[in-house]
């Protein structure tokens, strides 16, 4: 039986599994209240049961992720400083990489693999958690607006859009998927803090949004003006409007960017050396008809059989949309559920707009937007969306057949989608530790963050250079001292004046010094584009080549670290705060009682 029938027979049992668990439950519990959290936790397994298969997977990032994660946590955890540059890269002439990757899912699958796991399974358990996670999160938001059954029904339309699921196991992207959790999150905190704002509501508001920012930044860029727009929402219908309560939500967003300065800071400033920077604008948009429907097993797969991805909105998502303007024209919903739905339908169909070609124009007049790359990234904002709306659907409808009807078709016709098509069994950690040493990470172009002086046509960092450093002309004899991934030392015996060729692609931060002097590094030699060249005269040298931060790095750093302090300082306060409160009631309670006491005695 080839892989793909085992990983749809392996889905099938899992949802028979979960079918026969949810009946027992309904069986003995009947009478009491439905435990909606623990529907969603029983229900969003089936999808992940695939992603433990042995090994890594056909299509997809998985390799590549595992393998980035290895350097992360050998910078992180061996070298004990922040990874900024990953020497892995273009056959170890190294790429600013993670100075604008992301840094949350590299550092959560760095702590997994500390506790014990292998790197591959450790951005496998970060898939399957955050896959978890995202549906309780949606739950979380949406049974405080909409009530605990339209709250289910969002958090399973969230775990099942057919775009959750292309990230979770066909484009395998960590940071898509992990950012799944804090969008409904980042709604949550928004609007408890514009009606009851506390301090740590507005610290966890802060450290959310940073957390965001962390994971993946084009998200959180297209999200921002969603969220500041959803706190206005939520302010414009209260009864005792304060100008203080949207200061406050403003202040936790402020706090938030100050928070992950260290991240952002460097992207905004020094992206204009990265070969993404070349980019007019983004590269791939996504045809109307294409967000309809799938042309693979009569729509129900998502994926091609040569790694071709579908970016559908969802069937049942297209549904929901078109009974939600229904019965809006209708006027079938409360005043606060109306104001609800039409606030994310006028989202979505800018989202729908904006992933069209139609919409080139505006992607390359926005600043930053042009990194997005694929315009079907918005797909994360339009499944918020449909999640929502047809939580807000249900409120109206609210029939149980109709939802169960709608909750099974939504998740059954998704079900060829719950895993990769193939695992290849024997690709383990040494395995992609040995491909990522001895083969480009990407064979056919740079990756966007490749220094923008690098030329693949002239340089050769598709070919693994036989030593770390060659000499071009004249005679020297060079000694390697030590090396690791931002400090490179030599011992140069230079017989006559020699040209020498550092394989490191230059990127704003290399520093050389030649006997402790700081020497000129050039870099933009026609035959050698992008990589490390100088020139030593006769004699005996010390050379040093090392990656420092820059002033932007430095002063970012430090806006973090002096933000967290304050909000490590303000989270004491709030919590000792707190105690002494509940302490002074439950005193004043625990009087009170012995009064009464004394008095009826």
């Amino acid at each position: 039986m080839i892989d793909p029938q085992r990983m749809v027979i392996m889905s099938i049992i899992s949802a028979i599994v979960a079918c026969i668990t949810l009946l027992i439950y309904f069986k003995f519990y009947a009478k009491k209240k439905i435990n909606y959290i623990l529907l969603l936790l029983i229900i969003s397994i089936p999808p992940i049961v695939s992603i433990f298969r042995p090994g890594s997977y056909e299509s997809g990032d998985l390799s590549l992720h595992t393998m980035r994660t290895m350097s992360f946590y050998n910078i992180l955890f061996n070298e004990h400083i922040l990874p900024r540059w990953i020497p892995e890269f273009n056959v170890g002439y190294g790429d600013p990489y993670f100075l604008f990757a992301y840094f949350l899912p590299y550092f959560a699958g760095s702590v997994f693999h500390l506790i014990g796991f292998s790197f591959l399974d450790s951005i496998k358990l970060l898939l399957a958690i955050s896959f978890i996670l995202s549906g309780l999160t949606m739950y979380l938001w949406a049974k405080d607006e909409l009530g605990e059954k339209a709250g289910f029904v969002c958090g399973l339309f969230y775990l099942f859009v057919p775009y959750h699921l292309v990230d979770l196991h066909f484009r395998v992207t960590i940071a898509e998927t992990l950012s799944f959790v804090f969008l409904p999150l980042l709604l949550f905190f928004a609007k408890k803090i514009i009606y009851l704002p506390r301090i740590s509501t507005i610290l966890l508001g802060a450290i959310c949004y940073a957390l965001l920012i962390l994971t993946h930044q084009i998200t959180s860029l297209t999200f921002t003006p969603i969220l500041i727009s959803y706190a206005l929402f939520t302010w414009l219908p209260k009864k005792k409007k304060s100008y203080k309560d949207l200061l406050l939500y403003l202040l936790s967003i402020i706090l938030g960017f100050l928070l992950s300065a260290f991240y952002w800071l460097p992207i905004i400033i020094e992206a204009q050396y990265t070969q993404a920077s070349l980019s007019k604008t983004i590269s791939s948009f996504t045809n109307p008809i294409e967000l309809l429907y799938s042309p693979w097993r009569y729509g129900l797969l998502f994926q091609g059989h040569m790694g071709e991805l579908s970016f559908l909105i969802g069937y049942t998502q297209v549904f929901i949309i078109i009974a939600s303007i229904y019965l809006l024209y209708k006027k079938q919903f409360i005043k606060k559920n109306k104001n609800l739905l039409l606030f994310f339908l006028v989202i979505f169909f800018i989202s729908i707009f904006m992933i069209t070609p139609q919409s080139k124009v505006v992607w390359a007049n926005l600043p930053l937007f042009k990194y997005s790359q694929y315009s079907y990234r918005l797909l994360e904002i339009i499944a918020l969306c449909t999640s929502i709306i047809a939580g807000i659907v249900v409120t109206k409808w609210n029939k149980n057949s109709f939802i169960i009807i709608l909750c099974l078709i939504t998740v059954l016709y998704t079900l060829l989608n719950w895993g990769n098509r193939k695992a290849i069994s024997y690709m383990n950690d040494i395995y992609l530790k040995n491909e990522f040493n001895q083969m480009p990470d990407v064979p056919i172009y740079l990756e966007p963050s490749s220094p923008i002086w690098a030329n693949l046509k002239k340089s050769r960092v598709r070919i693994k250079p036989k030593t770390h450093i060659e000499i071009l002309s004249g005679k020297a004899k060079i000694k390697q001292i030590s090396r690791t991934s931002i400090n490179h030392k030599y011992i140069i015996n230079a017989a006559t004046t020699v040209e020498i060729k550092e394989n490191t692609l230059y990127f704003p931060g290399w520093v050389l010094l030649v006997d402790g002097e700081t020497k000129k590094i050039l870099y933009t030699q026609s035959k050698y584009p992008g990589i490390v060249t100088f020139s030593l005269p006769k004699g005996l040298h010390e050379v040093e080549l090392a990656f420092h931060d820059t002033k932007d790095r430095t002063i970012g750093l430090l806006i973090t670290i002096t933000t967290s302090i304050l909000v490590l300082i303000l989270l004491l306060f709030s919590v000792i705060k707190q105690y002494i409160t509940i302490s002074f009631l439950s005193n004043d309670s625990h009087i009170t009682r012995i009064k009464r006491k004394r008095e009826i005695s």
